[in-house]
């Protein structure tokens, strides 16, 4: 560039550097030669001068763009910095940076303390291979976390690969999404509060006898239970018991008891090997007070419903009158008008099982959306409306939630995993209760993956349905990661014993990427039943 803006001086320099080598010159060329000389050098002058201001106002621009640049990236609100392989932040930065990260000056400051604190080694890794390797860069950068906690701050990382050239750098974009945050998780908690205030409201006899019997177990019967059971079969008997609370606090959408609950479970797994006495665990569970687990949700239900809600505020009639009731009827009516005057009777305090179905449908359907799943159908199939008393029923009814929870946590694949197997997007739910003279068949299935076999402790390939019993046993899991909602391999152990206190049986079957069903059979024997009307499900 520079050549050609000098192409004629460059080309009279030469012709008088030949005309010094000439001898034979006059005195008049020489002065014709040196005129032209100084007009070239003028002409030079000028242009340089030209060339100098340009320069000046193209240096100018530059700063005011860089100034105005640094101003608008200093004002967006976002923190911006670059590093290279050193991973040394370099020198320009925005000042939303000091804000964010409550420091005076960022630069040269190491990016791996300053975003991922001391254990750091995964992610100096990633780094690593993203300078080292420009092939994979981009896969290597989605790997970086995108959210991090730091002084008290979340913070929104944004990454750009920047290829100089002199060197490879990092961009780092950075946003504080703290009160962001904050708001959505207010937002959440009080949508969620009020599905738990609309759950408390549908279902509230449910609600407040799980209540009551949970708060008395806590405060009664696990003192009762401790003294006449061996420490072992204690520990066994109070996991399962909270598990199933648990559960079912979970379902009413009392997160917080759920919570506070399987951090108790958690606490409890870890320590109980260190449990040596009866005394020892009663200090644990004095400390914990497991009363009080349930105590936010009590007191959000008490101020928005009032205090009373859930306390006796309806007539309660002894069910020992009812039943003398019954027996009078029996004896004194012709059967035509005593069996009206019985199915009265026992619908005030009988409960239908195909409404604790459908209270489950609506906790499956809830499940899956946490779990990013989806229920395509959740069908309830019977062929009378079986009614049952919920005094002898009560254990066996919260224990079907494992189930349930199972089907949805563990069954049914994500959408993209079922249309991948030609299945619709969401997984199917069938429930079946019929009965004969004897038996009551209740049978809960799902088209979902089925049980992975290869999970179980002792592989029997002669007779693979037996292993299937094998998740019936305390402390089995498929779950990798345990959590409030799955993973402790007590659920099924409880419904199995619940269905054996009432001389029942309950079978499995399964097929691998087609689904399980549960087939359960409660003897009539066991009393506490009664047909209704039948009814169209």
């Amino acid at each position: 560039m520079s050549e050609n803006i000098f192409f004629n001086e460059i080309e009279i320099l030469e012709k008088h550097k030949k005309l010094l080598e000439n001898n034979s010159l006059s005195d008049t060329e020489i002065k014709e030669n040196y005129y032209s000389l100084i007009k070239s050098y003028e002409q030079l002058l000028n242009q340089s001068k030209k060339i100098a201001k340009i320069s000046d106002i193209n240096h100018k621009l530059l700063n005011d763009t860089k100034k105005n640049l640094k101003l608008l990236l200093d004002n967006s609100g976002e923190g911006f910095f670059t590093f290279g392989e050193n991973f040394l932040i370099n020198r320009d930065y925005s000042n939303e940076c000091l804000n964010i990260f409550d420091k005076e000056n960022i630069f040269k400051e190491n990016v791996l303390y300053l975003l991922f604190g001391e254990d750091h080694e995964i992610e100096k890794r990633i780094l690593n291979h993203i300078f080292e390797n420009d092939e994979k860069e981009d896969v290597y950068l989605e790997l970086l976390p995108t959210e991090i906690t730091t002084n008290n701050k979340i913070l929104k990382i944004r990454y750009k690969i920047l290829h100089l050239e002199s060197e490879k750098k990092i961009m780092c974009i950075i946003s504080d999404i703290t009160d962001k945050k904050i708001l959505e998780e207010k937002l959440e908690i009080e949508k969620n509060n009020n599905k738990m205030l609309l759950n408390t409201i549908i279902y509230r006899d449910i609600v407040k006898k799980t209540i009551d019997d949970y708060i008395n177990y806590c405060t009664k019967g696990l003192y009762y239970n401790i003294n006449i059971l061996s420490l072992k079969a204690f520990l066994s008997d109070l996991l399962k018991k909270m598990h199933t609370y648990k559960g079912l606090f979970l379902q009413w959408n009392m997160i917080k008891a759920g919570k506070n609950i399987d951090n108790f479970e958690n606490t409890l797994n870890i320590i109980k090997n260190d449990i040596l006495s009866k005394n020892d665990i009663l200090n644990f569970i004095q400390q914990k007070k497991p009363e009080n687990f349930i105590d936010y949700e009590i007191n959000i239900i008490e101020n928005a419903l009032g205090k009373d809600f859930l306390k006796e505020d309806k007539l309660w009639i002894d069910k020992t009158k009812l039943l003398d009731l019954e027996n009078l009827i029996e004896k004194e009516l012709p059967e035509f008008y005593s069996k009206k005057l019985l199915n009265k009777i026992k619908k005030i305090y009988y409960s239908s099982f195909i409404d604790i179905f459908n209270m489950y449908k609506k906790y499956s359907y809830e499940l899956a959306l946490k779990f990013g799943k989806e229920i395509n159908s959740f069908n309830i199939e019977s062929n009378s409306n079986i009614f049952f008393d919920p005094e002898i029923y009560f254990n066996f009814n919260k224990s079907l939630i494992h189930i349930f929870r199972n089907i949805v946590v563990h069954g049914i694949e994500l959408p993209e995993e079922r249309l991948s197997l030609n299945k619709t997007a969401g997984g199917n739910i069938y429930c079946k209760i019929f009965d004969d003279k004897e038996n009551i068949y209740i049978t809960i299935s799902d088209d979902g993956k089925g049980i992975d076999i290869s999970k179980l402790k002792k592989i029997n390939k002669q007779n693979k349905d037996l292993l299937l019993y094998e998740i019936f046993k305390e402390g089995f899991t498929t779950y990798d990661s345990p959590s409030e909602f799955a993973g402790k391999g007590l659920g099924l152990t409880i419904i199995k014993n619940e269905v054996e206190k009432l001389n029942g049986k309950i079978k499995i079957s399964s097929k691998p990427l087609k689904g399980t069903s549960f087939e359960i059979i409660l003897p009539k024997s066991s009393g506490g039943l009664f047909h209704g009307q039948n009814i169209n499900c």
